[in-house]
């Protein structure tokens, strides 16, 4: 690889409250070969992206569409017609750390492309993410290995009047019931009821696209994608990487293998998969590291070792037609055997 590919890592808000620190951090990363730093929140601190300037790298900022995890699910208390409702009638429960958001709520959807403009506005970004931009689903721990299938939402009204309207498909008077209602629709009309869900994605992107041009010319738009598992992603998340492509500068499989109970291996077929749509655009995010107790995090999947992170970064040398990479944490580069595993992959 050459230092013009993208090498990004993704930090969390957090890493950059205290500016000091995150100044040392990033000249540690750029040491690294990182060249790019991605992050993700409703606001910013222009200090900190001047600090990620000065030293030359790139900063993309991101922005959880249909999630509200990051407000401990303030909006959805405020406006219970955001949550989910699942194929069953019941509310989406909270899985870990996440719930998500119905993305046919008018008012949401503006609001985050209200928000996307003001970004684009206020900072010196190169590029913003869409991060979120799916309905429901904890994809890292739904689609692992000898799961169920996950349970497909939202069918709350509003989101079943706009699938009527834009299809003409109204279930029976005699199905009183949204449990009845879900699975006549996904019985059938369930070609429909997948392309309405891509639709509505694909539009929110385009309105974001859009906005985010608009407050500035030159940023990069970016979407975080849930890699395909076995048939079941678009599906669920209404992502329909053909459709969704075109809309991008920058397509981003979220790669997390360890998370999903997965080899490296599998990392190299879920990047060719994507770059045989989306060509140079792709730049897969890879995990380097995993929580060790996930009674206090998230479940990152089991430890991870180096040589697992050796082998990621072989599978991502392998694949020469893809844009670079990103680093999830970006944080775990601390560790000196994931550093200079990192370092040697691209020839430092």
């Amino acid at each position: 690889m050459t230092q013009q590919r993208f090498v990004g890592a993704f930090i969390f808000p957090d890493v950059w409250a205290h500016l000091a620190e995150f100044k040392a951090l990033i000249a540690w990363l750029r040491e690294c070969g990182i060249n790019a730093i991605l992050t993700e929140s409703e606001t910013y601190d222009a200090a900190a992206i001047d600090a990620v300037h000065e030293l030359g790298l790139r900063f993309y900022a991101g922005v959880a569409c249909f999630s509200d995890h990051a407000t401990n699910f303030a909006r959805l208390e405020a406006r219970p017609e955001l949550w989910p409702i699942l194929e069953s009638g019941e509310r989406r429960p909270k899985m870990e750390w996440y719930v998500g958001i119905s993305p046919t709520d008018l008012a949401h959807r503006q609001a985050i492309l209200s928000l996307i403009s003001s970004v684009g506005s206020a900072y010196e970004i190169d590029g913003l993410f869409l991060d979120f931009v799916r309905w429901p689903l904890h994809w890292e721990i739904e689609l692992r290995p000898g799961r169920r299938r996950p349970p497909d939402s939202s069918f709350d009204k509003v989101t079943l009047a706009r699938f009527a309207d834009a299809t003409g498909i109204v279930p029976p008077p005699r199905l009183d019931t949204v449990a009845a209602r879900a699975a006549w629709i996904r019985e059938h009309h369930r070609q429909e009821w997948i392309d309405f869900k891509c639709g509505v994605v694909t539009a929110f992107v385009g309105e974001a696209k859009a906005a985010l041009k608009a407050s500035r010319a030159g940023a990069e738009l970016g979407i975080f994608m849930v890699p395909d598992v076995d048939g079941r992603t678009e599906p669920l998340t209404g992502q329909r990487l053909e459709a969704l492509a075109p809309l991008a500068d920058r397509v981003s499989p979220m790669l997390y293998h360890n998370i999903l109970l997965r080899r490296p291996t599998w990392v190299g077929r879920r990047i060719a998969e994507v770059v045989r749509v989306a060509g140079g655009k792709t730049l897969p995010v890879v995990q380097a590291d995993s929580n060790r107790d996930p009674s206090l995090a998230a479940d990152w999947g089991p430890p991870m070792s180096v040589a697992d992170w050796q082998a990621t970064l072989a599978e991502i040398e392998a694949s020469a037609d893809s844009l670079g990479f990103v680093v999830f944490p970006g944080t775990s580069l601390l560790d000196d055997g994931r550093r200079d595993a990192l370092r040697a992959m691209l020839g430092q």
